[in-house]
């Protein structure tokens, strides 16, 4: 599983949504509200992005995360648990006075990531194979519990009916993930695994990445109005979410280590948690939040941190691998003392007799 790296594709894609956002702000300028007519290029584009997204996710593999009980409880408490909690206060504490951004930023902490912490995992050394079965739990976790969280945390910022919440996700989580999981079954009894694995895999990342410049031109473009966006606003977005980043990287870290995971285990934690499926709720947004431009603004605005955030954390993870004591690894600069590794369940119960 070694040997991840940032592909083309991830490291422009700050640069497209950039791109994205202010065409399609200039195409809302000059259009006037004259194409809103148009506005069925957003649904496929939305259902294409969502299909991308879930084209490679396996969920036949849950159980084999739990091979290692202990880190997948404490990723999985993390995520699904106080990583909600925390989004909201963040919001609170910084964006209380602007609902829809505060929205947005919610929306976009929400939903863990399905695919590139694996990347940012490798870069810092950690078990990327225990971190590829955590990625069927944090797609199903999220499908399941985004509604919940829609209604409880979001719902109460920018008020939304249930039935609304809970259609779109159907429409735009549930049902792309169940045809691109046919489609794959179907061409990889017609054309072959490797195929599948090589080729169409390729094109889907095409796929995924301009289907999501369309989308944002799109819903940026049939909008009726972006009263109230200004450099002031994005500002704050920028703090909330920078952070979001550096609050769940601390609370992961010491979570890590105060329970006694290893150092590899604690750098797929961090970065488990921290990485975030911005892909995942635009298309919700997009149908939940229709007339709040300034939600998607704000989703649209944390891939851009992302990326140099998790670059930056996953650096210092390979720093701190050296500089603190980890269980059964001896420091390599005599810094400190090697902790010692967690004596096994019997061990435990023959010594404690």
């Amino acid at each position: 599983m070694a040997g991840r790296r940032l592909s083309v594709r991830d490291e422009v894609k700050p640069f497209v949504l950039i791109a994205a956002v202010v065409l399609g702000i200039v195409g809302n300028r000059l259009a006037a509200g004259r194409l809103a007519h148009l506005s069925w290029v957003s649904d496929i584009a939305i259902f294409a992005v969502m299909f991308a997204v879930m084209a490679f996710v396996e969920v036949k593999d849950v159980a084999v995360a739990f091979r290692k009980v202990k880190p997948t409880a404490l990723a999985l408490v993390t995520n699904f648990v106080f990583t909600p909690a925390f989004a909201w206060a963040l919001g609170w504490l910084i964006l209380r006075h602007y609902p829809d951004l505060w929205a947005g930023v919610i929306l976009y902490t929400l939903t863990p990531c399905i695919g590139w912490y694996l990347i940012f995992t490798d870069l810092a050394q950690g078990d990327v194979a225990w971190g590829v079965s955590l990625l069927p739990w944090n797609l199903t976790l999220q499908i399941l519990l985004l509604p919940f969280y829609l209604w409880l945390l979001v719902a109460k910022v920018v008020p939304v009916s249930a039935a609304t919440l809970f259609g779109s996700v159907g429409l735009y989580l549930v049902a792309p993930f169940a045809l691109a999981y046919a489609v794959r079954m179907a061409l990889g009894r017609l054309k072959g695994q490797a195929w599948v694995d090589g080729p169409y895999k390729n094109a889907v990342g095409e796929v995924k990445m301009w289907a999501l410049a369309v989308l944002v031109v799109a819903i940026f473009t049939f909008q009726t109005s972006f009263s109230g966006l200004g450099l002031a606003r994005i500002a704050l977005i920028i703090v909330a979410t920078i952070a979001f980043f550096a609050g769940l990287f601390v609370l992961s870290l010491n979570v890590g280590r105060r329970f006694r995971l290893g150092y590899a285990d604690t750098a797929t934690l961090v970065f488990t948690t921290t990485a975030r499926n911005s892909e995942s709720v635009i298309g919700v947004a997009a149908v939940a939040f229709a007339g709040h431009p300034l939600v998607l603004v704000a989703i649209l605005v944390g891939p851009v941190v992302e990326l140099p955030a998790l670059l930056g954390l996953s650096r210092l993870m390979v720093a701190l691998r050296s500089r603190l004591a980890w269980p059964g690894v001896p420091p390599s600069d005599g810094s400190a003392a090697a902790l010692p590794e967690e004596p096994a369940a019997g061990n435990r119960k023959r010594r404690d007799q």
